[in-house]
């Protein structure tokens, strides 16, 4: 009952003796999940849950496998078994694929104050403090604990402020739990140098130095970097699609080369080798911006053909009912989708987008969310809001890629556990655990947001970014993306092998 009322909701008796069934963890995702879904109630009834069953179903069932949740649906009057071989429309038995939400970071139902904050990135701190000291390290020491005699030290802290000297040195300000003190990185030290120049603000790394308490002395700089001990291959012999930004409702939207991908799919699309390639497709990621919105950015009714935001939803409803029912299709939010801006957002309501909540082959998640599919893969979808700030304050990024290079702006993510290290980099919801922190360690990581499609292999993980559907407007002209349209990248599990199909006008089939 406790933990219900922390999260905004009350229980009636009889849901209370329901829930009591469950552990602590699993009751807390269940008001997660009616928290998410925005069912606008907060009494929890066993009406509630039976006037909302099927939108509540696959959801939890997905969030938390069916061992322990099956006893609860059973007592709300649960019968449907969801192990049945199902069958394609010619016949043939299809092995349904397997999409379970592993990390649903949650909306906060509650008043934002200073303290969220506060907490917010204590939890980073102490998370990243963790992950740093659980490294062989010597000498490590707090920042209080640095006396008046010179020594040698090894600080976890953040970084509060960074300028450069007039002799072209580098003087960073950083503080942990205990206190703050100036790090000097000297630029004849060419390689500590230029770790220090990628510091972002609010980075939490290891410093080894030397010095007083006055003045410390940096001699090497540590990211908490992301490491997958190996790479995952599945058993079974089957591909994974990755696409984003389809924009449905712009005028620059690309229909037509969005409807002979999914002819592809449905593999009426291609020459014989794309179409047994298509035969193995079992799961398509969408990542975000899904719809073009409404008032995104000023001046964006010029750019719509279509003005109202349901309508726009109804439109890609369409569009993914032409695509064959066996694929799982896995969608989260952006920012031009109709869920709040501030990170982590939760799914797409059913008042913008009810068609979606009728397909038994949708899932929606949260963005950013972390799914596992068949062979254990562990996917984090995030559309990206962060990635055009990294590119500004990363010199590296910026003078040399630019937005040219999607898959290098998650290796900077990578390098520091974080999807928006810096305060500013997006609009975000402060959580008693910070939501945005890379944990778990995911196998993929499927990104949008930049318009362009690339392919990366980082610490193993598979860095994924999608295209879009979209021609170039005239806001990404101002912002710097160069996108590159209607390239898809699909994933074969068994073998890892990837290719990238482009389903432009000038491309026949969905070439090479």
């Amino acid at each position: 009952m406790t933990l219900c009322m922390g999260k905004g909701f009350l229980l009636d008796k009889e849901m209370l003796d329901f829930l009591s069934g469950l552990t602590e963890e699993g009751v807390e995702d269940v008001i997660d999940v009616l928290g998410n879904l925005k069912l606008g109630e907060r009494v929890i009834t066993k009406r509630l849950f039976i006037e909302n069953f099927e939108k509540i179903r696959n959801f939890l069932i997905e969030l938390h496998g069916e061992t322990e949740i099956k006893t609860f649906f059973e007592g709300l009057g649960y019968t449907k078994e969801d192990t049945q071989e199902k069958v394609s429309e010619e016949g043939a038995p299809l092995r349904p694929g397997k999409v379970k939400l592993i990390s649903s970071p949650a909306f906060p139902q509650k008043k934002i104050e200073v303290r969220d904050f506060v907490d917010h990135f204590r939890s980073r701190y102490e998370y990243m403090r963790d992950v740093l000291s659980s490294a062989d390290v010597e000498n490590l020491s707090s920042i209080r604990k640095i006396g008046s005699e010179r020594g040698s030290y090894t600080i976890i802290a953040m970084v509060v402020e960074k300028r450069i000297t007039k002799n072209k040195n580098l003087f960073i300000k950083v503080e942990d739990l205990s206190g703050n003190i100036m790090v000097l990185i000297n630029q004849n030290k060419k390689e500590v140098f230029e770790k220090a120049k990628d510091l972002l603000l609010d980075d939490i790394v290891s410093f080894n130095v030397t010095g007083t308490k006055e003045m410390l002395f940096a001699n090497d700089i540590i990211f908490p970097e992301v490491i997958l001990a190996e790479k995952k291959y599945s058993s079974f012999d089957e591909c994974a699609v990755f696409s984003s930004d389809f924009h449905v409702g712009s005028a620059k939207f690309l229909e037509k080369n969005l409807l002979k991908f999914i002819r592809w799919l449905n593999g009426v699309e291609g020459d014989n080798l794309q179409r047994e390639l298509a035969k193995k497709v079992r799961y398509l990621f969408l990542v975000g911006d899904n719809v073009d919105g409404i008032s995104v950015f000023p001046g964006q009714e010029k750019e719509l053909k279509i003005l109202d935001l349901n309508k726009q939803y109804e439109k890609l409803v369409e569009l993914l009912r032409l695509i064959r029912k066996d694929i799982k299709i896995i969608i989260c939010p952006g920012q031009h989708d109709a869920v709040w801006i501030g990170e982590p957002q939760p799914i797409i309501g059913e008042d913008w987008a009810p068609g979606l909540y009728s397909m038994e082959n949708v899932t929606l998640v949260p963005n950013p969310a972390w799914v596992e599919i068949d062979g254990n893969f562990k996917v984090l979808m995030y559309h990206g809001a962060s990635m055009h700030g990294i590119i500004e304050e990363i010199p590296e990024l910026r003078l040399k890629y630019g937005h040219d290079s999607p898959t290098m702006v998650v290796k900077e993510m990578l390098k520091r556990r974080h999807l928006a290290p810096m305060h500013g980099l997006c609009d975000y919801i402060p959580c008693k655990k910070d939501p945005l922190l890379i944990f778990p360690i995911p196998d993929i990581i499927a990104t949008g947001d930049q318009h362009r499609s690339e392919v990366a292999v980082h610490n193993n993980i598979l860095l994924i970014a999608s295209s879009c559907w979209q021609e170039k407007t005239a806001f990404e002209e101002k912002v710097g993306n160069n996108p590159e349209p209607c390239k898809v990248p699909i994933l074969n599990l068994k073998t890892r092998e990837i290719k990238i199909l482009d389903f432009s006008d000038d491309v026949k089939g969905g070439g090479e």
